[in-house]
């Protein structure tokens, strides 16, 4: 039983919910080591992309040298990577709402988890697979990822993390 929370004064999370955020704030750390073996995964091979890159380009814009087109994959690198910091900086903002009680945060996490669950059942099934340490690793860190998102998503809906999410006094 709930008691009345007078306005301005929080309530404290039930354990399923503090639980599901420290699952979620899981999630993101493994996010970033899926990433980081990503972008080693994808350097390894940054020739071959610039050198698919060039021959796009080059129908296009004649004047384009491949040493351009190698300088220009290593900024889409450094970009990717800064992308996803700022993204994994929203998720623990997101994360961190989720355990104030916000429904929004709880409708946005859900959809995410569905997406890496989804994303996983790919990387099980070999889907656009890759060679490698690195591509293991970051498959790896994919499966784990969904897992984790998955136990997070499952806890926001138990009974008690129902009624922690209702709007009004509990």
């Amino acid at each position: 039983m709930n008691p009345m929370v007078p306005p301005g004064v929080s309530r404290p999370a039930p354990e399923d919910v503090r639980t599901a955020c420290q699952l979620w704030y899981a999630t993101l750390a493994v996010g970033l080591v899926q990433l980081i073996a990503s972008l080693v995964t994808q350097f390894g091979q940054r020739q071959d992309l610039a050198q698919q890159m060039f021959d796009q380009v080059k129908e296009q814009q004649p004047a384009v040298t491949l040493a351009q087109v190698q300088g220009w994959m290593a900024i889409v690198f450094i970009l990717v990577g800064v992308f996803w910091l700022v993204l994994t900086g929203a998720g623990v903002a997101v994360v961190y709402q989720l355990g104030r009680g916000k429904a929004w945060a709880r409708a946005l996490l859900t959809g995410f988890g569905v997406f890496l669950v989804l994303g996983a059942a790919g990387t099980l099934f070999g889907i656009g697979a890759k060679e490698g340490a690195a591509a293991l690793v970051a498959g790896g860190a994919g499966i784990v990822a969904a897992v984790l998102a998955g136990g997070a998503v499952f806890l926001c809906y138990r009974s008690e993390s129902e009624a922690f999410f209702r709007p009004g006094p509990q």
